[in-house]
């Protein structure tokens, strides 16, 4: 009886991605592709957004399933923002954020479009291979500031941003963040690469037994660099905020 009952339900469901294929890549044609091509071309510079083959490339190496694959592309398409975006932060300062599409699709339009994508770009043995490398590479890291959540990248939120007209930097102020910049990244590059190996020996000397008279020490030389590094952390949203206005602020912070 089970057995009954389930064929209709997979017989929609096969149905369903039959009429997506077709339909979806006629939309995507005519809806996407005026800055979407299907695959990179050869000369790159001809590009005014990233390939689709690309964006479903990181897609997939994100979400691992379908169902939340498609969640994330129909949200993002009708509210794209920086800090959700997928794609590698090089490539949203090239193209910036995409304009949202509220108004240019429908929900069903939009819904057969990124089955088509999900179900015809990138090989799965491919995507399986670059999940593997992308889990490996994002395998959490120990943070050197003491405040490891909650405070802004300034740097990295401005960069994605630099030339965005939402953001609308006047050229005083981009000189000014990039003094800021630079010092910001001067300290941090200062204290960083002695924060990293004395982290990993205190770990070492900790699980092979070393007395703690000799791991405090090192304990508290290791909250000191940590505590200076967050100073300069500190130090760049506060200098970055005082150049920048209000609304500047919060359209970096939005979301």
């Amino acid at each position: 009886m089970k057995h009954k009952l389930l064929l209709p339900i997979l017989s929609v469901i096969t149905l369903s991605s039959l009429y997506a294929a077709p339909a979806g890549e006629q939309l995507f044609d005519t809806k996407c592709a005026v800055c979407h091509v299907k695959v990179r071309p050869s000369d790159k510079s001809t590009l005014i957004a990233p390939p689709a083959m690309g964006v479903m490339r990181h897609v997939k190496i994100k979400y691992t399933t379908k169902k939340n694959a498609l969640a994330f592309m129909q949200s993002y398409v009708m509210n794209p923002q920086a800090n959700k975006a997928v794609c590698a932060s090089k490539t949203i300062q090239r193209f910036g954020v995409m304009p949202s599409q509220k108004g240019a699709l429908t929900e069903d339009e939009l819904r057969l479009i990124t089955i088509w994508m999900y179900d015809k770009m990138t090989p799965p043995s491919n995507i399986m291979q670059n999940s593997t490398q992308a889990q490996q590479k994002n395998t959490p890291k120990s943070s050197p500031f003491l405040i490891s959540a909650g405070l802004p990248h300034m740097t990295m939120l401005i960069k994605q941003n630099w030339d965005n007209p939402d953001l609308a930097l006047s050229p005083e102020q981009k000189e000014k963040l990039l003094v800021v910049r630079k010092i910001t990244i001067k300290g941090i590059k200062s204290l960083k690469p002695k924060i990293i190996p004395l982290e990993k020996r205190i770990k070492q000397m900790t699980m092979q037994g070393a007395d703690t008279s000799k791991i405090n020490p090192l304990i508290n030389e290791l909250a000191r660099l940590k505590a200076d590094i967050t100073k300069v952390q500190v130090k760049c949203i506060h200098d970055s905020k005082n150049i920048l206005t209000k609304q500047q602020v919060k359209f970096l912070l939005k979301g």
